[in-house]
């Protein structure tokens, strides 16, 4: 008997025929945790190897498989009986009883039991309502808690002495940035935020004008996002707009705080991403390409993505190349005749 559980995290429209499970089946055959290369955004390498040592060699079996949302396509609206339909066969070709754990990119998570007695849809359904639909590695670890899935070990006692040598290595360079961060003039220096790069050295401003930098372009990008035309009828943009969301809302979790120059470059770096993945939805929308993955304008990040680089002098400074968007390049062009 199959005992199956879904909770749809986005609502996308697809077309398109059933994708074939044989990828997923073949990667079972090395690991209990498959992740399609397209999705390790979601689920990271290391996620993915505590999940594996979790499960690995459990009786009745477990299986997890984290698949794109693209796999729904099956030429209708009904994502759950798609998602039933992909994991059916999913199930048949595997032919094994067990837990099936799947993944569907950013629009829903299904569960089935087949032949184990487990109610795997109340189980799914807890811990949908208490893990964000950003979080599936959280979802699972808490299916699995609820199975009574023992947590993957610390190591093997051999591992003790490397961990405490780590610890002591840790600690060194927790004193050695506290010293760096008490040194003298730690308020002035180049304007970290701005780029993710490495910045003119005429560029100075205050730690709490880089906050307060960071926070602006949060909530623009917030902005953005809510002002974007990514309609979703007969297009797979699901991946792209989540991607966007969850990189919105990681930098607005943090903004926020007492945060030095290291963190607000991560701040920068997260922005830069979902504006980028955000720009991905709206060409699958409007028909063109992709756009390439470049960093903000220099000059401002207000201006949007750079379109090429411009080999820059400031006064008095040193001739180098940065990114700049197409009305900087134009005004940098006219300066030079």
């Amino acid at each position: 008997m199959r005992l199956l559980a879904a909770l749809i995290l986005l609502t996308t429209t697809m077309t398109g025929a059933a994708a074939d499970p044989a990828p997923v089946v073949d990667g079972w055959k090395n690991s209990p945790v498959y992740v399609d290369p397209t999705q390790r955004a979601l689920v990271p390498d290391r996620d993915a190897d505590e999940l594996k040592e979790r499960i690995d060699g459990r009786v009745p079996a477990i299986r997890i498989a984290v698949v794109p949302a693209a796999v729904l396509n099956n030429g209708g609206s009904d994502n759950g009986a798609a998602a039933k339909a992909y994991v059916d066969a999913l199930v048949d070709k595997q032919a094994a009883d067990g837990v099936y754990l799947v993944v569907f990119g950013g629009a829903l998570i299904w569960g089935s039991a087949v032949g184990v007695d487990t109610p795997i849809a109340n189980i799914l359904s807890e811990e949908l309502a208490r893990h964000s639909r950003s979080d599936p590695v959280g979802t699972l670890n808490g299916v699995l808690d609820q199975l009574d899935v023992p947590k993957a070990s610390d190591g093997p006692p051999g591992w003790i002495w490397l961990g405490l040598l780590i610890l002591v290595l840790l600690a060194g360079l927790g004193l050695v940035r506290r010293w760096w961060k008490a040194r003298p003039a730690t308020e002035s220096g180049p304007a970290l935020y701005r780029p993710s790069y490495d910045v003119l050295p005429d560029e100075a401003d205050t730690l709490s004008e880089r906050q307060a930098l960071a926070r602006e372009d949060v909530t623009r990008f917030g902005e953005e996002l809510d002002a974007a035309d990514v309609r979703l009828e007969g297009v797979d943009n699901a991946a792209d707009v989540q991607a966007a969301l969850d990189a919105y809302a990681d930098a607005g979790r943090v903004v926020n705080g007492d945060l030095d120059d290291d963190e607000l470059v991560d701040v920068r770096a997260r922005v830069e991403y979902g504006r980028w993945r955000l720009a991905c939805a709206q060409a699958k929308v409007a028909g063109t390409p992709a756009p390439p993955r470049r960093a903000l304008c220099f000059f401002d990040p207000a201006h949007g993505v750079s379109v090429t680089d411009w080999m820059y002098t400031p006064g008095g400074g040193q001739p180098r190349e940065i990114p700049v968007c197409k009305a900087c390049e134009t005004r940098l062009s006219r300066s030079k005749r």
